[in-house]
């Protein structure tokens, strides 16, 4: 390594560092302004509160490692632009790319890190910072439940309290809406006067001991066939004591169980993911053979060699308004095929008609009679058909937004790697144009910068849950706009630019 590189290296580790931290303290605090008021007041002590936030810090460095390329190397070379070294090295007969050298090599660096972290550390340390917070969640659950506020912790139930005594047991207005039932429509509330909550000696347990209240309750439907309406039974229990019991072992976060169901992409790595997205097209693969009846294509594929040896057929238009019509032997048949998949062992009643009478449907054979009985039937089958249809069709658009997720989050990773080295042919040219260092023109320039990248990356999550954009173009999309500018100040870099003379014509003008 020559001198020159020493010099480079050695100036890019104080910003680089600093704005790292910076980032990575940004990021943190955003987190506890958001989930500062679960954390607080469970009891826990300081060096848990610090693992909690030491292992969101993990999770965060794919994040703050772009921006600290990003300042670091406007930082570096905006200060050797200020101080005249670019331009001594220029006229020393040093390219601008042999100077850009040690930060592209930087940010190499950097990026593969960033693969590191994103494959090995952050998922990790997203599975213990989740089982941490479902700890610290179920940690004395009435101290989250607030004044006035719906409280959704515990699954199926929505609890709200109007008013809390100074010892956090003591409590007054209740109000629960029990959503635990099949049917979500069907009301199911209860409202009390006051009460009490506290957790049970053993922990396992919430309950909630309720004095002098209601319950109110809507029944099943159902229809009277006699007035053909439906009737919508309604249950009201008054009680003086009622003891509420909330199970806690939903909030259990061990090893094996831990909840994991949501964001589940964030702990998995790239193979991971990649063996998950095959599992899923597998599974789709299924239910499209499931909804075809698991016919396969070979025999489409027969069917359309049979009719290409056949040939083309003559007078196609003639052919294809023409309607069919059914001989005797047809209709043996047909009867015949009826009568053993019939579960009804009547027989079926068939009416004569001429043969050379055009009919366009089988059931204008049928007997009044029949007709309806076996129509009725038809209607049955088709009906179970859709629903089956209905219901696999769902599982294959859930499978498809399963597959996005983690089409996404593969993506992502290589994504954030690979701003890093866009972030440098930012960065670099940017500073020797401006001409400034320190932490103030340059530190504004970079932070809108990847403020463009955060915005343009939270949109593209935001557009593939809504099925709106694919995953892939989503995760690459912010890299692809932000490219063009790096592109374009590298050019201007080259061409001793400045900001004050770009114009269309100057950008594609030979110098003489």
């Amino acid at each position: 390594m020559k001198k020159f590189d020493k010099l480079v290296f050695q100036s890019f580790i104080g910003p680089y560092l600093l704005s790292f931290f910076v980032a990575e303290f940004v990021l943190v605090m955003q987190f506890l302004w958001k989930y500062i008021d679960e954390i607080l007041g469970k009891g826990f002590g300081v060096f848990e509160l610090l693992e909690l936030i030491g292992y969101f810090m993990v999770t965060q460095i794919p994040m703050a490692l772009p921006i600290a390329v990003l300042i670091s190397s406007v930082m570096v070379f905006g200060n050797m632009s200020e101080q005249h070294e670019l331009s001594s090295m220029k006229s020393a007969g040093v390219s601008l790319v042999r100077i850009l050298r040690p930060g592209i090599v930087l940010a190499l660096v950097t990026a593969s890190l960033s693969l590191l972290s994103s494959n090995y550390l952050k998922p990790k340390a997203n599975f213990k910072f989740q089982k941490r917070f479902r700890s610290i969640q179920a940690q004395k659950p009435n101290l989250t439940i607030e004044e006035k506020i719906f409280n959704r912790d515990f699954k199926g139930f929505a609890i709200r309290v109007n008013e809390k005594s100074d010892d956090g047991e003591g409590i007054s207005d209740i109000s629960i809406y029990d959503h635990t039932k099949t049917d979500k429509s069907l009301l199911n509330f209860i409202k009390a006067k006051e009460g009490r909550m506290y957790n049970s000696e053993d922990g396992r347990f919430f309950i909630m001991e309720l004095v002098d209240g209601n319950q109110y309750s809507e029944m099943k439907r159902n229809r009277s066939k006699k007035e053909n309406k439906k009737k919508y039974p309604f249950l009201r229990t008054e009680f003086e004591q009622w003891t509420k019991s909330f199970d806690l072992g939903q909030f259990d976060s061990d090893e094996d169980g831990v909840m994991i169901s949501r964001n589940k992409e964030d702990m998995l790595n790239t193979f991971q993911l990649l063996t998950a997205i095959d599992s899923v097209n597998q599974f789709k693969a299924n239910l499209r053979d499931q909804l075809i009846n698991g016919k396969p294509a070979v025999k489409k594929q027969n069917i359309l060699k049979e009719n290409k040896r056949k040939g083309p057929k003559k007078n196609n238009k003639a052919t294809s308004t023409a309607k069919k019509k059914f001989t005797s032997k047809d209709i043996e048949k047909i009867a015949k095929v009826a009568k053993e998949k019939s579960k009804n062992k009547a027989p079926i009643t068939f009416m004569k008609i001429n043969k050379d009478t055009t009919v366009t449907s089988f059931v204008q054979y049928l007997s009044k009679k029949d007709r309806a009985t076996y129509v009725t039937r038809a209607l049955q089958a088709a009906n179970r058909k859709m629903d089956s249809v209905r219901s696999t069709n769902a599982q294959i658009i859930s499978a498809t937004k399963k597959r996005e997720k983690y089409l996404l989050r593969l993506n992502q990773m290589y994504a954030f790697a690979s701003i890093c080295i866009v972030f440098m042919f930012i960065g670099g040219p940017l500073g020797s144009i401006i001409r400034k260092g320190g932490y103030g023109y340059p530190l504004l320039i970079a932070i809108l910068f990847y403020m463009l990248f955060i915005i343009m990356t939270i949109m593209g999550e935001k557009l593939v849950r809504s099925q709106r954009m694919d995953p892939i173009v989503a995760a690459w999309f912010s890299n692809m706009l932000v490219a063009p500018v790096a592109i374009l100040l590298t050019y201007m870099a080259l061409k001793d630019l400045t900001l004050k003379s770009i114009n269309l014509s100057s950008l594609f003008r030979k110098k003489k």
